[in-house]
């Protein structure tokens, strides 16, 4: 289930959704979350779940990047602002599930994405990252994430977020090991300007 009224509504749009990520911290720690976690290397195929506007591709070396979101707003931001940097394609895990271009990949991101998602479709997410994965390749993400003892204004900003999945690391956890054998993860309890919580889950394949 995700929320798309009032101020959800506007945030489909990339330039208040990039504005908005600048102001409360969003986008650095995107780029620390890139540094630290995706850990990509030039020449790496990188499939991006969720892209957005693509906005973490600068931060990236010189690799083969794809990315998919259902937005098409989105998409065609990508596309007018990296241009032949990388390919950019609407369409869901279940849309895309056949689509040769994905798969062989070194790593798979996904980043703010499983909480937007139901049980089931985290699911078939995290099987199409699965199946997207060369051998030991993995799978990287970044979500919300509830922790015991959390603030009542961390958990205010967090239920109004337009992914109304947020689960706890466990949760997440038990999600993505029904499908890879490798699942390492961390919580961070002040990632960005706001009080939130997230959580990083590394999914070897």
């Amino acid at each position: 289930m995700q929320r798309d009224s009032g101020l959800q509504r506007w945030l489909k749009l990339p330039f208040l959704y990039n504005l908005l990520q600048d102001a409360i911290g969003g986008n650095a720690l995107r780029r620390r979350f890139i540094r630290s976690h995706v850990r990509a290397k030039p020449g790496d195929k990188v499939i991006d779940i969720g892209c957005g506007p693509a906005q973490i591709l600068p931060w990236l070396p010189d690799i083969e990047y794809l990315g998919l979101d259902v937005n098409p707003y989105y998409i065609d931001s990508a596309k007018r602002t990296h241009g032949n940097k990388g390919t950019f394609v609407i369409g869901d895990t279940k849309s895309l599930w056949d689509d040769s271009r994905f798969r062989d990949a070194d790593i798979v991101i996904g980043l703010g994405i499983l909480h937007h998602l139901d049980d089931d479709d985290a699911a078939h997410c995290i099987r199409f990252a699965h199946r997207a994965l060369k051998p030991a390749g993995r799978f990287v993400c970044l979500d919300a994430c509830w922790v015991s003892n959390q603030g009542f204004l961390s958990r205010y900003i967090m239920s109004q977020d337009r992914g109304q999945n947020v689960r706890t690391e466990q949760a997440y956890r038990q999600l993505a090991a029904r499908v890879f054998k490798n699942v390492d993860t961390w919580v961070d309890t002040k990632p960005m300007r706001i009080p939130y919580v997230t959580v990083v889950l590394e999914c070897e394949k």
